[in-house]
């Protein structure tokens, strides 16, 4: 994963400002953080024109022909550079950029690929958030509006479709659960589903409260992923490795568990410090809590969350 590590220390031996910056330093990709643990960049081709870019921010697909490059996300923007060699490298042009939501990790590069003369799609809600200031309240960061040249020039509210290629896609809206803008993207003859950030493979996801996410969102999305794919369906997650039906269908079972178990202590009217003591995630957190979202910090993330 692209992610770093958080320190290895509950929340209650940080202070709240120590513990927002390391989350924010993990999950932006800061010059400091990168300058600690340089990503890998990765180029791994899924066959049939299809490739995964990995290591510059959130997962990148990449879809090639002699004409032209198709892309789904445009990773942080301090990776403009490596975004642009690998796609120069792939095809002699940008022709579009779909968004799978607002998040900068995914949209970093939405003004360079656009000012190439790209177009740019997305849904009508990241349009909305790309074109004033938002505000991560978990993380207490602020984010600009991007030029008008980030912007996306086309907008959908369900589903679309397009062929490029020789390939079909079809793009669609998802109910509010990471963000209010959640698309995911399915490469048709080649049976790729590029899911955004309703995935995280591999570690326990961040779920932006502010921008109308909800583990219950999902939850309720993953299994309708879960229906979208099938044995052979290569899946493509927001962050961590390329996937498959079974790994998507742990996850779920695991978001589900999480959220039942954080839940119950909410319920119960425990503070959150107490929640954390309590240790409700430590049967998943071997596997799933080694990324940059360890579970007093998911925990933290799901009490502001539910409690509004």
């Amino acid at each position: 994963m692209t992610f770093l590590n958080l320190v290895g220390r509950s929340s209650s031996e940080l202070s709240r400002r120590q513990l927002l910056q390391t989350i924010i330093a993990a999950t932006a990709g800061s010059a400091l953080a990168r300058a600690q643990a340089p990503p890998a960049v990765k180029l791994d081709s899924l066959g049939k024109n299809v490739s995964l870019l990995s290591g510059i921010g959130g997962n990148i697909a990449f879809l090639t022909s002699s004409d032209g490059l198709l892309m789904i996300d445009s990773g942080l923007p301090e990776t403009n550079g490596p975004l642009m060699d690998n796609a120069k490298s792939a095809a002699p042009k940008i022709a579009i950029l779909i968004n799978t939501h607002w998040h900068y990790d995914h949209t970093g590069g939405n003004t360079i690929v656009g000012k190439s003369g790209a177009k740019l799609i997305a849904h009508v809600n990241v349009k909305k958030r790309l074109s004033s200031k938002q505000t991560i309240a978990f993380f207490k960061r602020d984010f600009d509006a991007l030029p008008a040249e980030g912007q996306p020039a086309e907008t959908f509210e369900d589903k679309g479709k397009l062929t490029f290629a020789g390939e079909k896609l079809q793009y669609t809206h998802m109910p509010p659960a990471h963000t209010d803008g959640d698309t995911v993207i399915h490469f048709q003859n080649a049976n790729v589903l590029h899911c955004g950030d309703l995935y995280f493979n591999g570690g326990y996801p961040f779920i932006d409260y502010s921008s109308g996410g909800s583990i219950e969102g999902m939850i309720s999305n993953s299994a309708r992923l879960l229906k979208m794919v099938d044995g052979t369906t290569k899946i493509i997650p927001g962050h961590g490795p390329l996937s498959n039906k079974t790994e998507l269908a742990e996850y779920h079972e695991v978001m589900s568990g999480v959220n039942e178990a954080v839940s119950k202590q909410i319920k119960e009217g425990k503070p959150v410090d107490q929640i954390i003591a309590a240790k409700p995630l430590a049967k998943w957190d071997a596997k799933w809590g080694t990324g940059f979202m360890k579970s007093d910090v998911l925990i933290s993330l799901l009490y502001q969350g539910k409690k509004g």
